[in-house]
């Protein structure tokens, strides 16, 4: 059963059991926020990156420091100074700068975030037992902020190190024919200001989100331009969005067939199996469809090549990748999903129609995901954004 938030009721006046219980509360919440991201990190150590993003900061953040602030009326104020180092109490005299910042504690507020000094002030009453929660309070909120600016970070550091190795280029023209009135209802927010899409807007949509880096062959650049352009003219014909994402997971599958290949090098390798009970090997033409042919025409059994088992399914690539480094293992789940996907969009037992921003966002991901595992075997690419 998933443990509720923490919580502790706090006695202003008792200051020994107020240091202890603070610094609980605290440890509390570091330790409730990474069990919650702990059930979302694979072995490895890989995740979202927004997973790894507030794995971090809450480690960064808890435990604080805590100053209690004596205000009059029998209020004080709690300070919280989140990421500043690790857990002490002190009780402090308001100066004018502290009075300045509490202005109206208690009176028109009872949680402030200041995020320019990394500071969360609660207020509390000296003569009531005050129940204090993380849900939901200015520190949780100060969590969210902060995941926010690394989540921003760990972006740029992944597009700098794509940017640095360069992409192919794209060509695109954009859509003449007449809006699909589906497109005529659809509008997106730009500077704040809503708009209807036009054909420019889907042509961008492919510059901006189905970028492969120029390390990757091109023949895979080829299958995911046709994703492009169905996505381009679904603006003519909505159809085509979906048809989009079909091409671009297609382009997956073929970037994993050839990174095979491509790890297999250039020469003759050598093949160990068991045919009939008996270990035999056998020196073979460097490509997966070959040795699987020649697998399956001797009735090979527990065939390695370099070493490693044999690929023969999907599902056996992803973990081939893995286990070479290409990818990480949170991505090899998402590559399962977008296999699955594929295969749906394959053997259709029914139609169903991607939005907009579905097919755009499941493009850019699958787009991010070829990137990931090229640049990685041929070039390196660090991990910080892919690995807690």
């Amino acid at each position: 059963m998933e443990k509720s938030p923490p919580e502790v009721d706090l006695d202003i006046c008792n200051t020994e059991k107020l240091i202890s219980k603070i610094k609980g509360f605290l440890w509390n919440i570091r330790n409730w926020e990474l069990g919650q991201i702990d059930s979302l990190v694979k072995t490895d150590r890989s995740s979202s990156i927004k997973n790894i993003s507030k794995y971090r900061v809450v480690q960064r953040l808890f435990p604080c420091p805590v100053v209690l602030i004596e205000l009059q009326n029998d209020i004080c104020a709690l300070g919280f100074r989140i990421g500043q180092g690790s857990y002490s109490f002190e009780k402090q005299l308001p100066n004018e700068f502290i009075l300045d910042q509490l202005h109206g504690a208690g009176e028109t507020w009872d949680e402030m975030f200041d995020k320019g000094n990394s500071i969360v002030w609660i207020t509390v009453s000296k003569t009531e037992i005050f129940n204090l929660r993380y849900a939901y309070s200015k520190l949780e909120q100060a969590v969210k902020s902060y995941v926010i600016d690394e989540v921003k970070m760990l972006h740029q550091i992944r597009d700098e190190a794509l940017n640095d190795i360069g992409f192919h280029s794209i060509q695109l023209t954009r859509a003449t024919g007449e809006p699909d009135i589906r497109i005529q209802a659809t509008a997106r927010f730009f500077n704040g200001v809503s708009k209807t899409l036009t054909s420019e807007d889907l042509v961008l949509d492919m510059m901006n989100y189905s970028k492969l880096s120029n390390v990757i062959p091109s023949n895979i650049d080829d299958v995911m331009q046709r994703a492009r352009l169905l996505y381009v003219h679904g603006y003519s014909e909505w159809e085509f969005l979906t048809m989009a994402v079909h091409y671009a997971v297609l382009s997956l599958e073929a970037s994993l067939r050839l990174l095979y290949d491509t790890w297999l090098g250039s020469k003759l390798v050598i093949i160990e199996a068991k045919i009939n009970g008996a270990p035999v090997s056998a020196k073979l033409e460097p490509s997966r469809d070959t040795i699987l042919k020649w697998s399956n025409q001797q009735k090979a059994l527990n065939v390695t090549v370099k070493g490693m088992i044999l690929p023969r399914s999907k599902s056996n690539l992803t973990n081939h990748a893995v286990h070479i480094g290409a990818l990480t293992q949170w991505e090899r789940e998402r590559i399962d999903y977008f296999l699955q996907l594929r295969d749906a969009l394959s053997h259709p037992t029914e139609t169903f129609i991607e939005w907009i921003n579905w097919s755009r966002n499941h493009i850019n991901e699958i787009c991010l995901l070829i990137n990931f595992m090229w640049s990685r075997f041929l070039v390196g690419m660090p991990n910080n954004f892919s690995i807690v």
